[in-house]
């Protein structure tokens, strides 16, 4: 008789895998598949993310197992069959967590600095992250250029092709990996135009940075002109401006707050006042970010309910501070329980300026520290309220009350002469003021809430 040779086939894999979780305790169960031929063995593959087998291939016997003192984390498990005539198909995949209460949070402040082919990003440590991924993409929210981790780190520098990169990182850790940070925008290899952003800068406000060094913290604002925005006091090359900006817009918890960076000058420059063909130029300087998100809570214990971004230009160092009637808002809400959201941007009329007295009576537009006013303020601070009612065919979408207080003020209001800059070092303040041996002029309205 002759001899006939039959191909074993792979076994079919095994299925209903299930697991449950007790403590640090993980248990498995499954099945073998119909008509698995003996003998075989299974073959359990464990990873950290879905299809990976990172952290155990193994063998095993049984169609259980369970694993006490399981180190904390999440983990991706599946099963295979093994026999003479093969490796299966892994079975359905299960997803263990241990001892996660969830992923780390996004982190937050991501932020670039180009010089030449030359980029260094920046961000905050996310708590319980035990690493990071970088995302770059050649459009937002892309990720083509890049998608690698990046180890412990909160900051990396690194050589990069000439490109525009939208750049933003994930934290990630044993229960997995966090929603992605604020993006960052970073031109490489090319100098970013200074001859289209719109609005002047006194060069006192630069401190001991350059002018391109400023100007390098600038957003496109899709008419044709870029728009200086948001930077630390201290920037990531080593400078100091003497002058500030309020929060970190990346401070919001809401991806789609962080995610637009501020256009400073854009709303001056697209809604200009009468006699202004060019726009309305508002210092820089003036310009600042209050972040609020859930939970915050103000110094009357009101309870913050969404998350919102309020920009607001709040005066100037110089002359225009007095002879400025409008300032320019933008407020952002997301009602994160209701899924409301809303934008609004808007011209701020500002013009009532006075001196308030008696705490009894309703504060006007600005509180002001004010030469031959005929009281004597008590603190040397400013409050401007504002409301913003949003219309919708012809009724009331929404309203937003806004309070920026400056507790630092550096020129003081001269309702005599609006044209004349005093400072708050002029004699003439001191004798108004209730401090002695308080200097203001350190700070250059440093010192801001909302």
């Amino acid at each position: 008789m002759p001899l006939v040779l039959v191909a074993q086939s792979a076994p079919p894999p095994p299925t209903g895998l299930s697991g449950s979780v007790t403590g640090s305790t993980v248990s498995l169960s499954w099945s073998p598949g119909a008509g698995t031929p003996s003998p075989y063995v299974y073959v359990l593959e464990v990873g950290s993310t879905p299809g990976a087998s990172n952290l155990v291939t193994t063998a095993w016997a049984t169609s259980s197992l369970v694993a006490p003192n399981t180190a904390n984390g999440r983990y991706f498990i599946r099963v295979r069959t093994a026999t003479a005539g093969g490796v299966s198909n892994p079975s359905n995949e299960v997803t263990v967590t241990v001892g996660c209460s969830g992923v780390p949070a996004a982190p937050a402040g991501m932020a670039s600095q180009v010089s030449g082919n030359s980029l260094s990003l920046g961000w905050q440590a996310s708590s319980g992250a035990t690493g990071y991924v970088l995302e770059a993409g050649s459009q937002s929210g892309a990720s083509d250029v890049a998608s690698a981790p990046v180890g412990n780190t909160t900051s990396l520098s690194t050589t990069a092709p000439s490109g525009i990169y939208y750049i933003r990182v994930r934290a990630v850790s044993a229960c997995g990996t966090s929603a992605p940070s604020n993006e960052t925008v970073a031109h490489v290899g090319a100098s970013i135009p200074t001859g289209n952003i719109f609005g002047s800068v006194d060069p006192v406000i630069l401190g001991n940075c350059s002018s391109a060094t400023h100007d390098a913290w600038s957003v496109d604002g899709g008419d044709g002109y870029r728009y200086r925005t948001w930077h630390p006091q201290v920037d990531p090359s080593g400078c100091v401006y003497a002058h500030e900006h309020g929060d970190n817009p990346a401070m919001s918890g809401n991806a789609e707050i962080s995610a637009v960076p501020p256009k400073f000058g854009y709303i001056g420059r697209r809604h200009p006042m009468a006699g202004e063909p060019n726009g309305h130029d508002e210092a820089h300087e003036g310009f600042k970010v209050f972040i609020a998100n859930p939970g915050d809570r103000n110094d009357e214990g009101r309870v913050n309910r969404v998350y919102s971004r309020s920009v607001f230009h709040m005066g100037t160092g110089g002359p225009k501070r007095f002879n400025m009637p409008h300032h320019s808002a933008e407020i952002r809400l997301v009602h994160p329980e209701f899924g409301l959201k809303a934008f609004t941007q808007l011209m701020m009329n500002t013009g009532g300026v006075g001196a308030v007295c008696d705490p009894r009576k309703p504060a006007p537009v600005k509180d002001v520290m004010q030469l031959n006013s005929p009281c004597r303020l008590n603190s040397g601070y400013e409050i401007w309220s504002t409301t913003a009612s949003v219309m919708a065919n012809g009724r009331e979408v929404y309203r937003a009350f806004a309070t920026p207080a400056v507790f630092d003020p550096i020129t003081v209001f001269n309702p005599a002469n609006p044209t004349e800059l005093v400072y708050t070092w002029d004699p003439r303040v001191s004798a108004i003021k209730n401090f002695p041996g308080d200097d203001w002029s350190g700070n250059r309205g440093c010192d801001r809430e909302s």
